[in-house]
Formats: structure tokens, C-alpha cells, sequence
């Protein structure tokens, strides 16, 4: 099967799923991107003779998607493709598990404050779940009344 450039240890038929979640990896520096990618979008198109739109599913350019991060695909196009991985880290059959999932990780992998070792923050993504600014590091305050 013809996946673009992703990578997946496991055969699927795209067909029967309705996205993925995937990590774009920039091999000489380890920065990653964390996202999630449908395989259709949903579609209406207006029909003579009908009062109501006919709906339809139209395949998604996730064959060749690089990602919504506007930093991530500069780097990609300065840089070259051939400096990244794309992987495929899980497949999902609803959008609500889609949706679910990709916060889930972003949130467990810390995506918006993890740095590397030379400061550089180690994600592209800039927020999660339409959050769009950088938390603060916890106030030791707030760390004290945490219930545990």
C-alpha cells in the first residue's frame, strides 16, 4: 500500500479508518511534532432539483501532509524532507477517539514546555487543543496544594 512518505510496521486499508496520529521526527536535531491527520473530509455539494446538499467523503491529502506547524514546514522545506521521519503511531477508528488521543499524548509528553539539552524547545507544536500559549514551569506553591 501507498503511504507517502509515513512509516507503519503494520498493513491497513486506509479506507477502513478515519485517522492517525503521527510524530514527525527532524533526525539531526531530535526536534519532534506531534498530530493527528484524517483520511476524508467530509463534503456537500449543492444538486439541481434537491432542496438538501448531497454529502460525500473526499480523501484527504494525507499522503503528502507535512503537519499545520507554520515553523515545522519552513524547517522542512530549508532543511529537506529526506532530514525527517514521518511515522504513523496509531490508527483511529471515530473522531472523538482521534481527538482524544492526540491531546492525551500532547499533554502526557509535555509538548509545549519540554526542552533539549541546548534549551531548544524539543516540540514544534505550538499549542494543544487550540491552547495557545506556553504555561508557566509550576509554582512551587501550587505544587505544595496539589491533592495527592
Amino acid at each position: 500500500m501507498d503511504l507517502g512518505h509515513w512509516q507503519f510496521p503494520h498493513e491497513f486499508k486506509f479506507e477502513d479508518w478515519f485517522g492517525f496520529i503521527y510524530r514527525i521526527i527532524e533526525t539531526p536535531t531530535g526536534r519532534e511534532y506531534l498530530g493527528k491527520k484524517q483520511f476524508f473530509s467530509n463534503r456537500t455539494k449543492t444538486v439541481k432539483g434537491r432542496k438538501n446538499r448531497k454529502h460525500y467523503k473526499k480523501e484527504s491529502d494525507w499522503r503528502t501532509y507535512t503537519g499545520s506547524s507554520k515553523e515545522l514546514n519552513a524547517a522542512i522545506e530549508l532543511n529537506g524532507k529526506e532530514n525527517y521521519q514521518f511515522l504513523i503511531v496509531s490508527l483511529h477508528k471515530t473522531k472523538g477517539s482521534l481527538h482524544y488521543r492526540e491531546v492525551e499524548m500532547q499533554v502526557f509528553e509535555d509538548v509545549l514546555r519540554k526542552r533539549l539539552d541546548n534549551g531548544i524547545r524539543k516540540y514544534y507544536n505550538g499549542n494543544i487543543s487550540a491552547v495557545k500559549f506556553y504555561p508557566p514551569e509550576p509554582h512551587a506553591d501550587e505544587i505544595k496544594m496539589t491533592y495527592k
